[in-house]
């Protein structure tokens, strides 16, 4: 197996902020869904796969150094398995012949050249419709688009069903264990028999319409709206993590990322391929031509797990599109930008007044220390905050960090007193 990593979203992988309503659900990085670690984004949590040292827990009496520890990143990565949901609708043919374009020279290739650990499956209908999705060597197997997908073991899989408008959700759900089987009856117990317990699950889900449809009684309805989208998005995650924690992983610990090409708008009309990231609100606006819905829902889930949306309406855009994805995975070889905050020594507290955070580029360049503010609305470049017990560095001071493989992260916390 390839060493390889995934980096997660500074919204964290405890789920503590799930449909807490955080900041306005407009404009906050608080989101609906509690981040899972996920590459693509700006950020990454105290779950990344980076080892972690430690060195040095003091034990110094009231005011003394209680704790002095070093975290370092290290080059040590996650596999990741890279499910595509594609929309098979009637307005999806121009979509879905720029995904059949890129997907072997701007994606895998990345992917492969990147040394992860990869595996892609696909989970759309099969075939050589214009709306159908036919995968073609290196990546797959596949030679004749009227027969069944050729799988590669280890690299390609597919799974044969049509996803239609609005049901990407429930044809996840639905098709996991076989419930819906395949086309072919390539995997009669679900595209879970590709899965690998110790991958990262990087969904990447592709439709010019919203979310709404219904599984095992729930109902996932985004409404074309900000705070549907975030209703169903909890509840779709909620349904997620309880179908295979062993794949998704919990609320206290997500093992998906979800990446989003859909009908959103363009976040900088001089550049309609601009990614949204985590930071930006969700958008009721819709990208021209073609889009329906703005996905608002599928929005939540990328915002929440950390990863990137794009618009779908420009096809000729998908080798950047699909560039930035793979990277995204690809760049998961960093230090993480949310720490806990160590235990006291016995018998004694913590002053949290006292924190600090010093960062060493490099590993041996000059040390910078970073100073504390309330929270992320009083953030600069270097600076960090405490929200559930947990160290944040700001945005900026998560950048450097996440650009430098050698990073070294130092905490000190003085002794409050005896307890």
């Amino acid at each position: 197996m390839a060493a390889a990593s995934l980096a997660y979203a500074c919204s964290g992988t405890d789920g503590s902020n799930i449909g807490d309503g955080g900041e306005d659900a407009t404009t906050g990085p608080s989101t609906g869904v509690g981040g899972a670690n996920a590459g693509g984004a700006t950020s990454s949590t105290s779950d990344s796969s980076s080892e972690v040292g430690m060195v040095g827990s003091g034990t110094g009496g009231s005011g003394g150094t209680c704790i002095d520890e070093v975290q370092e990143a290290e080059v040590t990565l996650k596999p990741a398995d890279i499910i595509f949901v594609i929309d098979n609708s009637g307005s999806m043919g121009e979509e879905i012949a720029g995904v059949e374009q890129n997907i072997n020279t701007n994606f895998a290739q990345i992917m492969a050249n990147s040394g992860i650990d990869y595996r892609i499956i696909m989970v759309t209908q099969h075939g050589n419709s214009s709306l159908y999705v036919c995968v073609q060597p290196p990546l797959s197997g596949t030679t004749n688009c009227s027969g069944p997908p050729m799988n590669v073991p280890n690299q390609f899989y597919h799974y044969s069903v049509n996803v239609q408008s609005h049901d990407s959700f429930c044809k996840i759900l639905n098709t996991f264990y076989g419930n819906e089987s395949d086309q072919f009856n390539l995997a009669p117990n679900g595209w879970s028999e590709w899965l690998r317990p110790e991958a990262v699950k990087v969904f990447v889900e592709m439709s010019d319409d919203g979310a709404s449809c219904t599984w095992n009684g729930n109902n996932y309805n985004d409404g074309n709206s900000v705070i549907q989208g975030q209703t169903a998005a909890v509840e779709f995650d909620k349904d997620l993590l309880a179908l295979s924690p062993l794949h998704f992983g919990t609320q206290a610990a997500r093992n998906y990322i979800w990446y989003s090409i859909v009908g959103l708008g363009p976040k900088n009309p001089a550049n309609p391929l601009e990614a949204w990231n985590e930071f930006d609100p969700v958008t009721t606006t819709k990208c021209t031509p073609g889009a329906v819905d703005p996905g608002t829902a599928y929005q939540w889930l990328s915002k929440g797990t950390g990863a990137l949306r794009f618009p779908l309406c420009d096809p000729t855009g998908y080798d950047t599109v699909f560039n930035d994805i793979a990277k995204g995975v690809e760049e998961g070889t960093k230090l993480s930008c949310e720490l806990l905050i160590p235990e006291a020594p016995p018998g004694q507290e913590l002053n949290l007044e006292s924190l600090s955070v010093i960062y060493t580029p490099g590993g041996n360049g000059m040390p910078q220390e970073l100073t504390k503010v309330d929270s992320i609305g009083a953030c600069t470049p270097d600076n960090f905050y405490i929200e559930d017990d947990l160290i944040k560095l700001c945005p900026g001071a998560c950048d450097a960090v996440e650009a430098d493989s050698q990073a070294k992260l130092q905490i000190q916390i003085a002794c409050g007193g005896i307890n």
